[in-house]
């Protein structure tokens, strides 16, 4: 049986996430920091869990074994049934899932799945200080005229007009409030215009999570997105926090930028993936 956890029941998966290392995204979750929804098959003692994190990804907890053999042959269903006009509602297009760390789990995803998910590969990071202080140190290139980089504050929320910080921020907060007493943004701007946002997705502890957008091609490839990354990676270390980056093996520019800022590249691991509208 799958059932819905309240939030003061998200600390019971953390036995499931042992071996992992830090998890900013699941644990902002479980911490209530950021927006997602708990799913398990039991409340005390779950031996499989299901981790929306909203606007990011789903997770799937557990050994996979024979304890968790309901909830598997559930899950499916359950996806579809209730998480899946849950997700469009909620401007989610794609269904994306990672099993961390259960090899078990990824050789045997397919007979839980009638559907035929699609596999893609993540791309891992691991900060280097001593590597972002010499590249930092290395990097004295300003931004091109017309630009302006700014702390995210509510002085910058206030001159965007379009409401694009605002819009990006409540992907993944429930409030600018909360944001504003937990996370770190910054952002480019072109007089009144938000060409680009750099800021914490989701927090856990010391734990920061970078999520980096520049919104249109035109303000790519002038190095906007690195001079954001590294304010913000400077801002973290100075509250004594640890940035995490993580992407797609597709997405080259994040990945070129995260090895330049002194990040060490981890080795990829798989990734399901699938329309919402096509999982029927």
């Amino acid at each position: 049986m799958i059932k819905e956890l309240e939030v003061q029941q998200y600390a019971a998966i953390r036995p499931l996430l042992e071996g992992m290392g830090r998890n900013p995204v699941i644990e902002g979750v479980i911490d209530g920091n950021n927006r997602g929804r708990i799913f398990a098959d039991h409340a005390q003692a779950p031996t499989a869990a299901f981790v929306w994190a909203k606007n990011e990804m789903f997770y799937l907890l557990g050994a996979g074994g024979e304890q968790s053999k309901g909830f598997n042959g559930q899950l499916e269903h359950f996806i579809i049934q209730t998480i899946k006009p849950l997700a469009l509602a909620d401007g989610e297009d794609y269904f994306n899932m990672e099993i961390p760390s259960y090899p078990c789990w990824q050789s045997t995803i397919d007979s839980y799945f009638r559907n035929q998910l699609n596999r893609g590969e993540r791309v891992p990071f691991i900060f280097r200080r001593d590597q972002f202080q010499l590249r930092r140190l290395a990097n004295t290139a300003s931004l091109a005229s017309g630009y302006e980089l700014r702390a995210i504050d509510r002085i910058a929320i206030e001159m965007d007009t379009e409401r694009t910080m605002t819009k990006e921020i409540l992907k993944f907060w429930e409030s600018i409030e909360q944001f504003m007493s937990m996370g770190i943004g910054y952002c480019v701007m072109k007089g009144h215009e938000v060409v680009g946002t750099c800021l914490s997705v989701f927090v856990s502890g010391d734990d920061y999570e970078i999520g980096i957008n520049t919104y249109n091609t035109e303000h790519r490839g002038k190095g906007l997105a690195t001079a954001m990354a590294m304010h913000f990676i400077t801002a973290c270390l100075h509250r004594g926090g640890v940035p995490h980056w993580t992407t797609e093996s597709f997405r080259l520019d994040s990945i070129a930028i995260a090895n330049k800022l002194g990040f060490e590249q981890l080795p990829n691991y798989p990734v399901y993936y699938h329309s919402f509208e096509e999982l029927l």
